[in-house]
């Protein structure tokens, strides 16, 4: 088992030393930011830890900014061996994203990311029922080749707040969309190996909690997105 740090100390600490291969990791966040910042650090300290190596960022929205990576980069002399490890797929359809890792193991992979993990699943036009079992079959797979390829699996996933105007035919049927939404968290929760949740604290100052869900603990870390990457608060 290896180690990857976060770029933030403190969420390093609450996750043990940072993000681990062997397991999949769920990143839960309200903010995109938060989010795409988070792993954007992740990629940038796995390449430069594990030189031998490459990172596989598995695009679902077409969100990957390279130019946010290169923001990343603290020493410039590192920007093109790093840049060149980083490996962006893009992801269109759920067919493709459950065989992204397997597809990709001939690149000698140290971390896979797959960025809003359940967001094609939930696009597709299928029974609520079988695309749960895609996912709890997709979460297997990448369990196996965490373990058999000693990688770092980490996926992301949006979290929604809740609207307390339930009258209209628009909240009704989000509200629809929501509880499935939950639902399929859930499931993922169920089936990952550690849960991260990363929190919107302030707005106008990119200002985020990070706190360990799985297994739960009470203590929270504060960090801030800044154009260089993550700080803690």
């Amino acid at each position: 088992m290896r180690m990857i740090t976060t770029g933030s100390s403190s969420i390093d600490e609450i996750l043990g030393g940072g993000i681990r291969t062997g397991v999949i990791t769920n990143i839960l966040s309200d903010s995109r930011e938060a989010r795409s910042s988070f792993c954007y650090s992740l990629c940038v300290n796995a390449a430069r830890l594990y030189s031998d190596s490459s990172v596989i960022f598995g695009d679902t929205q077409g969100f990957f900014r390279p130019e946010k990576i290169l923001s990343y980069i603290k020493e410039k002399q590192e920007s093109d061996p790093i840049l060149h490890q980083i490996r962006r797929m893009r992801i269109l359809s759920t067919n493709v994203q459950m065989v992204l890792v397997n597809y990709s193991l001939h690149l000698h992979p140290i971390l896979v990311i797959i960025d809003n993990f359940s967001y094609l699943f939930l696009n597709e036009k299928k029974k609520s029922l079988s695309i749960q079992i895609r996912v709890r079959k997709h979460l297997h797979d990448l369990a196996i080749n965490a373990i058999h390829n000693d990688i770092a699996i980490v996926i992301t996933n949006s979290i929604y707040s809740k609207r307390e105007n339930k009258d209209s035919v628009e909240d009704i049927f989000e509200k629809k969309i929501l509880s499935f939404n939950e639902l399929l968290n859930k499931t993922i929760s169920d089936l990952t190996h550690v849960g991260l949740e990363l929190k919107t604290a302030k707005v106008d100052e990119s200002r985020y909690s990070a706190r360990l869900l799985k297994p739960l603990t009470s203590y929270k870390s504060y960090f801030t997105v800044r154009p260089d990457g993550l700080h803690d608060c």
